[in-house]
């Protein structure tokens, strides 16, 4: 007779679906279910089970197939059920819960978690993953069961909503709040007491992995035919009413399935993993509750299987978990010790990575160290950071001097444009930095461990001439859920059969040792490297969406550093002062938490940014009190010092007074501002370095720089022009700009309304509106300045609009200079390749510099991240000269996940600095993004820098975290070359020592790192410094 194999494998699917799987679980009794409904925030879980003791928890009888839920709500249903007598029957019984799951986006809606009537818990329940052990086979259970085989459990359920479902992006109002309604109501269809029969999971299995392995063969190959026979014979044995016949199945695919593997596949090295995002298609408060289910799954699965490891990120969770439920953390910690649940990452969160400033990602680093040392005693060796959007080029220089030597992601693979070209290299960062890197072949930071995923790892795997080790994360992600027992039983089969890479259960760690080990070896010089930043292709939006978060966490950064300083300051003026360690401790936490990469890129819910602008607002007015609380010691202090009754302190200075309180507004000797208002509307300005033409719409139709002859607006064009872009993305609404709508820009209109005078300074006030949306523009121009200042007060009204201001200068260049964590980065304006038009949006940062061979300029910003940049062909014949189009990316108004993106009121500066350098630059943007201080006294700066050559910025002084006393200074390289420099103390550090430290203050700097103390350890004032391009040194200064 002869072999058809397409009709075996269509014959295996439906004998899996239809004859097998139904039999894994068969049911032995039903359970009583009662339910008590909370509608709206949930109850934490020891207040539940207080009441419960107290008999206040009102239980109402529940029927199963009945709806239950209100949106974002929370249902708890008391179990109760008898074990029939005589079991167990040598078979583990299992609880078997269907809460009315989709049959898809798994931990993005409903889920559970069980609990025992004392309050601790059991393991949750989601779609993929719904039994919850309960008796093994030789009768011991997991909860109280009395005399006549009675029990009873409790279900925490949550009600949440599908967001993100089939289709995706479809708009919702459900992101909002917990709306105390059944929106879209769910069916607790069944709950049943079942036996779990290994031998047909044992078989689907089997039967999953030969078929898979068939789809896959070349079907000419022997073992192609031979898969086929084996699972021909296999079906033919099984028989669904004789369950002893699932033996003889099995044994008919014992052979195929004992086939070595190749001598040349692939070593894979798995560990179970779930990524869990702090927040994103859910509020924080939701997140915890997913911790605290995905961790129970993954000690259940240890209990069951005791080759199951499983790593997991971010301090913050741990802390949640440790809070919230005490008894899971117990557990965990247990198995911490023993090497199988593995803290990995050490940071706060899985934060953004090119919007914070480099002191945010030290601290994500030095709070997620010291939380990882202190409550779980391990210290992570690398970053891992699977799903962030893009990764600074300074991201190598960072983790090394924290003492980490391994990098991992992801992302980079979900380019919409060019592959990247390795998965394990060297990634070299701007300032020549290495760290061995890995990006997982399968492209996922959650495999379902199927062969087909095995199978396009090794195929894509671009480094195989040079080594044959990878890394795959299994489990359930974005929502959490984690890896599942089935996961485990197919890694099992994968050990060492032919047709698929050889799998191992690994902790990282040992992965990238070994995976290192081997390329370093086989590479030799020809080892791969990766230099600068990790652009992501993709989710160039985020650079835009929620400017509110974006605007928020540039404003808290920077008067975190003002407010660490004077506290510093403060701390030495007054011994008796009492530093708040522990509310800035909270503060910074709470900023780290919103910068992760859903939060502070802009692409949650209404919900989540909500709540993380509530903090921004608290968090920001609660620094300014401090300071001026500071202020107000140092006053004392200093009673003989002169009074600035509004100043800023600026990390940055070109006149060498960084960290010197300076005045705002404060009075020059430089000619006032001209200002002439023309019949025809133009109005001109002029203060004997810039002079400005204003056209009577409000746009810049000339900017001179009279001092050295250079018009910086190029003929034909129009400064301070703004765009409206048509966003309508075929996908991924908040988290992309699409090349389109680069396409599809209109112009807005406006027209001067005021010009005004005042200490010198002219400001001249347009108005630029549309149907919807009024831009309030002040173009302010001060005497001595090289900087045009633009102030902008948005009322933001648009549906699928992209709001863009035009600032073409006239330099023409290939590439545009910008600013990055610690340093530079330089991005393509001329877009030859696939790679260069790529990155038609990007990150901006504080500024942005564009200069030909003798001449350049700047734009700086307060708190605008996105921008573009193209060049500008002259057309003689057209009036129009060749230049720069330099744009700002605004707002946005995606309508998912959030249908009202940023409508409302925003406000935002930015700066065109003529004849600009790095220090000028520089110089702009501190003073800009400085805050405000009110009577603040005149004194020396702690800590500063002098440069005999290069550009040195003093970016953070602080005090130690260890409560020491010492000082911590920052510092690093701007410009991208060599400087020599000096450091200087204030008299109060008279006699104080320096040494080089660590980004965590620690002595445990890698020996092969450079170092700007090179003379180890040396009197504070004068201690000379040398820096590499863009080399940062953090100095330890001791009293």
């Amino acid at each position: 007779m002869f072999l058809k194999p397409e009709q075996q494998l269509e014959r295996c699917k439906r004998i899996v679906r239809q004859r097998v799987d139904p039999h894994i679980h068969p049911s032995i009794a039903q359970l009583a279910v009662e339910s008590f409904d909370i509608p709206g925030e949930p109850m934490p879980t020891d207040e539940f089970f207080e009441k419960l003791n107290r008999g206040d928890i009102d239980f109402k009888p529940f029927t199963l197939g009945g709806e239950w839920g209100t949106t974002w709500g929370t249902v708890w249903f008391r179990l109760t059920g008898t074990v029939p007598a005589g079991y167990p029957k040598g078979k583990p019984l299992e609880l078997i819960l269907d809460l009315g799951w989709y049959p898809h986006s798994c931990g993005g809606h409903i889920e559970g978690l069980v609990y025992r009537a004392d309050g601790t818990a059991i393991k949750a329940v989601h779609p993929l993953n719904y039994w919850v052990p309960f008796m093994d086979a030789e009768g011991n259970a997991q909860v109280p069961v009395a005399e006549d085989g009675s029990f009873t459990l409790y279900l925490e359920a949550a009600s949440n909503p599908l967001l993100l479902g089939v289709p995706p992006f479809i708009e919702t109002e459900l992101g909002d709040h917990a709306t105390g309604k059944p929106d879209e109501p769910y069916v607790f269809k069944s709950a049943d007491l079942a036996e779990f029969d290994e031998r047909y999971e044992n078989y689907s299995v089997d039967l999953d992995v030969v078929s898979s392995l068939m789809e896959l063969a070349d079907k000419q190959s022997p073992r192609y035919w031979q898969l086929a026979k084996a699972l021909q014979r296999s079906l033919n044995a099984y028989d669904e009413r004789n369950p002893e016949s699932v033996e003889a199945a099995r044994a008919a695919l014992a052979g195929v399935l004992a086939k070595p593997a190749n001598a040349s596949a692939m070593n894979v090295s798995a560990i179970g993993h779930a990524h869990i995002d702090s927040a994103w298609l859910w509020p924080v408060r939701e997140t915890r509750r997913k911790v605290a289910r995905t961790v129970s799954n993954a000690l259940a699965l240890m209990d069951a299987d005791p080759d199951f490891k499983y790593a997991m990120s971010s301090a913050q969770q741990y802390a949640w978990l440790e809070e919230d439920h005490p008894d899971i953390f117990k557990r965990m910690k247990q198995r911490i010790e023993e090497g199988r649940f593995i803290p990995v990452g050490g940071m706060w969160v899985e934060s953004d990575n090119m919007i914070p400033s480099g002191e945010s990602l030290v601290r994500q680093i030095t709070f997620g160290r010291r939380y990882f040392k202190e409550h779980l005693g391990v210290t992570p060796r690398g970053i891992w950071l699977p799903d962030s959007f893009g990764y600074t080029g300074s991201w190598p220089q960072i983790a090394r001097r924290a003492g980490f030597d391994w990098f991992l992601t992801q992302k980079i693979s979900w380019n919409d444009t060019t592959k990247f070209p390795h998965h394990s290299f060297m990634w070299e960062g701007i300032d020549g930095s290495r760290i061995f890197t890995h990006f997982p072949p399968a492209d996922t930071y959650a495999a379902w461990c199927k062969v087909q995923e095995l199978d396009y790892a090794e195929k894509n795997f671009q480094d195989k001439d040079l080594s044959d080790r990878s890394l795959l994360l299994f489990g359930f992600g974005d929502g959490g859920g984690g890896p599942t027992r089935n996961m485990m039983e197919h890694l099992h089969r994968y050990e060492n059969l032919e047709g698929v890479s050889k799998v191992t259960i690994e902790s990282p760690n040992d992965f990238f040792d070994k995976a290192h080990r081997q390329i370093e070896k086989n590479a030799g010089e020809e080892m791969p490297v990766w230099k600068g930043e990790l652009y992501l292709e993709l989710h160039r939006g985020t650079l835009t969406s929620q400017q509110g978060m974006k605007r928020g966490c540039r404003q808290e950064e920077s008067l975190l550093r003002t407010v660490e300083y004077l506290g510093a300051a403060a701390t030495l003026a007054d011994p008796n002062y009492a530093y708040p360690r522990e509310e800035l401790d909270r503060i910074w936490k709470t900023l780290m938490l919103n910068q992760f990469h859903d939060v502070l890129p802009g692409s949650s819910i209404a919900w989540v940014h909500r709540e993380a602008r509530e903090d921004y607002r608290r968090d920001l007015k609660r620094l300014a009190e401090i300071a001026q609380d500071m202020c107000a010691v140092l006053r004392k202090a200093n009673p003989q010092a002169d009074l600035l009754a509004e100043a800023r302190i600026s990390q940055f200075r070109n006149d060498g007074a960084s960290w010197r309180a300076s005045r705002i507004n404060e009075p020059t000797n430089a000619l006032s501002v001209l200002t002439q208002t023309l019949d025809n509307g133009r109005v001109l300005l002029a203060n004997g370095v810039l002079s400005v033409t204003i056209e009577a719409d409000g746009t810049i139709s000339s900017l001179l720089d009279e001092e050295h002859g250079r018009e910086l607006v190029p003929a034909g064009t129009r400064l301070g022009q703004y765009e409206l872009l048509k966003d309508e993305p075929a996908v991924w609404d908040a988290w992309e700009i699409e090349r389109e709508s680069l396409l599809m820009a209109n112009a807005m209109t406006g027209s001067i309304e005021s010009v005004d005078t005042e200490n010198g300074t002219a400001r001249v006030r347009v108005r630029t509106a549309d149907d919807d949306t009024v831009i309030t523009t002040t173009i302010t121009l001060r005497p001595g300045s090289h900087t045009l200042d633009f102030h902008a007060e948005i009322d933001w009204h648009e549906r699928e609009r992209f709001l863009k201001v035009d600032l073409p200068l006239g330099t023409v260049a290939d590439q545009a200079t910008y600013d990055c964590q610690y340093g530079l980065v330089r991005r393509p304006i001329v877009k030859n390749t696939a790679s260069d038009e790529a990155k038609y949006e990007s990150s901006t940062n504080r500024f942005a510099i564009i200069g030909d061979a003798g001449y350049a300029a700047a734009v700086i910003n307060g708190s605008v991240y996105g921008s573009d940049a193209t060049p500008i062909a002259g057309n003689a014949a057209g009036g129009r000269d060749s230049g720069t189009m330099f744009r700002l990316s605004l707002l946005s108004a995606p309508t998912f996940p959030d249908p009202r993106t940023d409508i409302g009121a925003h406000e935002f500066d930015w700066s065109v600095v003529a004849n600009a350098t790095v220090g000028r630059a520089l110089d702009a943007a501190c003073a800009l993004n400085a805050p405000t201080l009110h009577d603040m006294p005149d004194l020396a700066p702690l800590a500063s820098i002098e440069s005999a050559n290069g550009t040195v910025v003093l970016d953070w002084i602080k005090l130690a975290d260890d409560g020491s006393g010492d000082l911590i200074a920052r510092a690093y390289e701007a410009a991208g070359g060599r400087a020599d420099a000096t450091l200087h103390v204030c008299p109060a550090l008279a006699g104080a020592s320096v040494h080089e430290t660590n980004v965590l203050e620690g002595d445990d700097l890698a020996a092969d790192l450079p170092v700007a103390l090179q003379d180890g350890t040396q009197d504070a004032e004068g201690a000379t410094l040398h820096f590499g391009p863009f080399q940062l040194a953090t100095l330890r200064i001791t009293r």
